[in-house]
């Protein structure tokens, strides 16, 4: 289906494989969004909190469970062995994806549930070693009121930053929707006239949600990598479609910038 729209043969899971992986130096992921090894990480920290924490602790608290343990109970090599195995894939995803120099928060996205099944186990874990209540112990002495009350707090705070961090995606992300409004309302802008985006080139898509005719367009900014170039608008002597196969003038793979792409900052916005 895609060759009909595009005119020549394209296989798009292959043409992602051979980019990303097999383009060479200076192509690839090499050229975009690069970020240091530890971006998953903070970008983690800030959207789980205590629950990333969690996650990450549970092989070794599973480890500890297993070395320290008193009791061997028959099957429980088979137990254990079938515990990493589900343990396992969350740090093989952050873990060859954190290598990888082109990262996005999106990229965890199918990480999630795995995620979420090591930090249940985590907090399984603690919770019934924390939960002893044989005297002998030095926590089995502590009194439960106490014990229920670190719990608590901790699950409280943890939800206390989880709203907030919804609040904050939700004020911040936003903006551009309230600053697009007045167009809706009519009340500024006029047929035709351009919408300038500065350097927020993610935002481009947006523009076919523009009234009126509107369109989006960039001024130059500090942001000097290639911007999204428009579909061909060609109508007679390209047959159907000609927006989806004719490729808009600047295009590159090597991320350079395209003059082209930008406006005079004094046309109407």
């Amino acid at each position: 289906m895609s060759g009909f729209f595009y005119k020549k043969l394209v296989v798009v899971p292959l043409n992602i494989v051979l980019y990303n992986i097999f383009s060479g130096a200076g192509k690839g992921p090499e050229i975009f969004g690069t970020e240091p090894w530890h971006f998953y990480i903070r970008n983690l920290l800030l959207n789980f909190n205590i629950w990333f924490l969690l996650a990450v602790l549970a092989l070794p608290l599973f480890a500890l469970k297993k070395l320290f343990s008193q009791s061997v109970q028959q099957g429980g090599i088979v137990t254990g062995l079938r515990s990493i195995v589900f343990i396992s894939p969350f740090y093989l995803w952050i873990g060859i994806f954190s290598f990888q120099p082109h990262k996005e928060e999106r990229f965890m996205y199918p990480m999630y549930p795995a995620l979420a099944l090591n930090a249940a186990m985590s907090l399984h874990l603690i919770l019934s070693t924390f939960g002893n209540s044989d005297r002998k112990t030095f926590i089995g002495r502590i009194p439960p009121q106490l014990k229920l009350a670190v719990v608590s707090v901790a699950m409280l705070a943890s939800v206390d930053i989880g709203f907030a961090r919804i609040y904050g995606i939700y004020s911040a992300y936003s903006a551009p929707l309230k600053i697009y409004e007045p167009l809706q309302e009519g009340s500024i802008g006029s047929v035709g006239d351009s919408v300038c985006l500065g350097k927020e080139w993610y935002r481009f898509p947006s523009q076919y949600h523009l009234p009126r005719n509107m369109r989006a367009k960039f001024i130059k900014s500090e942001f000097d990598g290639l911007l999204p170039g428009e579909f061909s608008e060609a109508r007679t002597g390209f047959g159907f479609w000609s927006g989806a196969w004719l490729i808009p003038s600047g295009m590159n793979d090597e991320n350079i910038e395209d003059y082209g792409k930008y406006v005079s900052q004094n046309v109407s916005n």
